[in-house]
């Protein structure tokens, strides 16, 4: 690799840490407008298209076929999980058969589960932390989960996560469900 290409990389990157930074000290919440997230999880995936292909991931989708509308922030909502099919994707890194599984369903809540089949997490009680990271020095800075949980608040939501039964591990969002009422008075 070329001294150039290096410097390239470096200032990627340090533009890529800005980022997370500013997200974590922004809040948002006020564009809040109904939000199919079907049509959040479709633009998210068409987003890390390239990194899935490279990696050959097997992703499998379960998604209902009516929408599942909530109240959110569409960027943000997206940011989301970007950031979950992110680490879903490192958790998978030199898994023979990588996969990741995506459930939507909506029952008294929109619940969002992101499945991995990586070697699981060994801390869950320092995970949503700011600065929490399990990658190597120089892959990841520890603010993707925390900037994802602190969304996920913002809408009204929790963001859980727990290892998988037969390994890996799962991450699930749960969000308050637009009800009719308030859907038709848009």
């Amino acid at each position: 690799m070329s001294s150039f290409q290096r410097i390239d990389d470096l200032i990627e990157r340090m533009g890529a840490i800005t980022r997370q930074l500013k997200s974590y000290a922004r809040k948002g919440g006020q564009a809040f407008e109904p939000i199919d997230v079907k049509s959040c999880v479709s633009v998210a995936l068409s987003m890390m298209e390239p990194q899935l292909k490279t990696r050959a991931v097997k992703i499998t989708r379960t998604l209902p076929r009516t929408p599942v509308m909530v109240m959110a922030d569409r960027i943000r909502l997206e940011q989301v999980i970007i950031n979950l099919l992110r680490n879903a994707l490192d958790a998978t890194k030199g898994e023979a058969d990588a996969k990741i599984d995506i459930f939507l369903s909506a029952g008294e809540t929109a619940t969002l589960s992101v499945r991995d089949n990586g070697h699981g997490i060994a801390n869950l009680d320092a995970l949503f932390e700011p600065f929490y990271t399990t990658k190597r020095p120089g892959e990841g800075v520890g603010l993707g989960l925390a900037i994802s949980s602190g969304i996920v608040k913002d809408l009204g939501g929790r963001l859980t996560a727990h290892n998988g039964e037969g390994g890996g591990a799962v991450f699930e969002v749960q969000l308050p469900i637009l009800q009719k009422d308030i859907e038709a008075a848009e």
